[in-house]
């Protein structure tokens, strides 16, 4: 049972309520959770406006103009809230901003948000959590979710050497303008890299793209409908997963045939083990020689870039696309510990604190599919767990027995090093995890509803 608590010096007494960190997506799905489970809360935000990343064009967005999802509307919107009908199968970041914007308002959301603060501490403080802000303010809540994305913290590749050219990150690229007539590098093959590269091979006077390994390519579209729903209906009925390889791999050669023929690498691992690359352009522009497709990067050499295949290639500007450090700069390795990777920090199911109760964090993975019903799943489960721990005693115990039980079960890809290793999951049993300890955990807090009561009876009953 949670004690009476006095405020710190110089903080703001809010322990009748959670801190979500963040009104991207990840944030709004907690609020939506929290306010359908009855807990108080309200979102802090260092932005003006809710959207996160998607907010194109404005400080925190970091989409760029022809940015489209790469998950089709039907498995990307949350949970009871499907995107329009008539927008197009995979929504583009306006369509996607507008989205989470009437998602806010037909839930409620945008009064609970606080805009315009930076959050730059957050630490335990007895049995509630203080929250620093960059303006100085501190306020002391009841608990803190961290909802702020892993997609805003860029990391650039380093390479041996000095480049004289241009040098930005993904996050920083909004238009081809930039890379009009010039000789182009992007480092990366993942789905932004492949995207800018295509943008890159229109308007660039050459355009070179640097991969480390071979990735599979699948098409945007196969049979006529988005290759995610495709894959989804083998997903329903349960088919195994070498199922699932030979429809990806038909769907490869049917569409492209052996990419490798083109110049691209060749995967070293099985469809599936290894990353996913949606997108229908890549290869054609490869075998058109509009892309070239190159190794490694051994050496920066001024205007020139040497590659680990002993080829140089003269380029004015290189893109790294090479994604983003899971960052939570705000909390320390006390209040929050990393992994052995020491990458990512340590929760079961990508979710819950190790020992602490007060600290979550939602939105830190990366599915094979799309994310934002996911990061339902999550906040569903977060306010499962709390309505489970908050009277504390023999219940909390139990949901926390709960919490190491299912994260044993696997969720995440073969060849994942290690639990939480990595943030990628199968999004089919990650979800189906969530949902029986969700199950669970009602079923414990139930309990100890019903063992509450009868102890209350018999007492009145003397």
């Amino acid at each position: 049972m949670r004690s009476e608590q006095t405020a710190p010096a110089g903080h703001e007494d809010r322990t009748d309520r959670w801190c979500v960190i963040g009104a991207g997506p990840a944030g709004l799905a907690t609020a939506k959770n929290f306010r359908d489970a009855g807990l108080p809360f309200e979102i802090v935000e260092r932005e003006d406006s809710l959207g996160g990343i998607w907010r194109y064009g404005e400080q925190g967005g970091v989409v760029y103009r022809s940015t489209c999802m790469i998950s089709s509307k039907r498995l990307s919107a949350f949970r009871g809230f499907p995107m329009p009908a008539a927008a197009q199968d995979f929504l583009g970041h306006r369509e996607a901003l507008a989205y989470l914007t009437d998602y806010a308002h037909a839930n409620g959301l945008p009064e609970h948000i606080r805009h315009g603060l930076a959050v730059s501490r957050v630490r335990r403080a007895g049995e509630a959590w203080s929250v620093t802000f960059e303006d100085g303010s501190a306020c002391l809540y009841r608990g803190v979710v961290v909802a702020s994305g892993h997609h805003w913290d860029p990391r650039p590749a380093r390479f041996p050497g000095r480049f004289d050219g241009r040098v930005l990150h993904s996050s920083e690229y909004r238009t081809p303008g930039v890379l009009q007539g010039r000789r182009v590098l992007i480092v990366g093959s993942g789905n932004s890299g492949t995207d800018i590269a295509v943008e890159s091979s229109r308007v660039a006077a050459r355009t070179l793209n640097s991969v480390r390994q071979g990735c599979h390519y699948l098409p945007k579209y196969f049979l006529g409908r988005p290759m995610d729903e495709v894959m989804e209906w083998f997903v329903r009925v349960r088919a195994p997963r070498f199922v699932h390889r030979w429809v990806r791999r038909v769907a490869i050669w049917c569409v492209f045939g052996d990419p490798s023929r083109f110049g691209l690498p060749r995967p070293s691992r099985r469809v599936m083990d290894g990353r996913l690359i949606l997108n229908s352009e890549l290869v054609h522009h490869v075998a058109h020689g509009a892309v070239v497709s190159k190794p490694d990067v051994a050496e920066l050499r001024g205007d020139r870039v040497r590659f680990t295949d002993g080829s140089e290639e003269e380029v004015d500007v290189i893109v790294h696309a090479t994604g983003f450090n899971a960052s939570l700069p705000f909390l320390s390795p006390d209040d929050l510990p990393l992994n052995g990777s020491g990458r990512y920090p340590d929760l079961a199911l990508h979710l819950f604190h190790p020992v602490h109760d007060g600290l979550f964090v939602v939105g830190m993975i990366q599915p094979d599919s799309g994310a934002w019903w996911l990061f339902d799943d999550q906040a569903a489960t977060v306010a499962a767990y709390i309505g489970a721990t908050e009277g504390g005693g023999a219940a909390a115990e139990r949901a926390r027995g709960l919490v190491g039980d299912h994260a044993a079960r696997r969720y995440q890809p073969p060849g994942t090093p290690g639990p939480h290793a990595s943030l990628r999951v199968e999004h089919d049993r990650y979800a189906r995890v969530l949902r029986r300890l969700r199950r669970d955990l009602v079923s414990t807090a139930g309990k100890a509803r019903g063992e509450k009561a009868r102890g209350e009876k018999a007492r009145g009953a003397r």
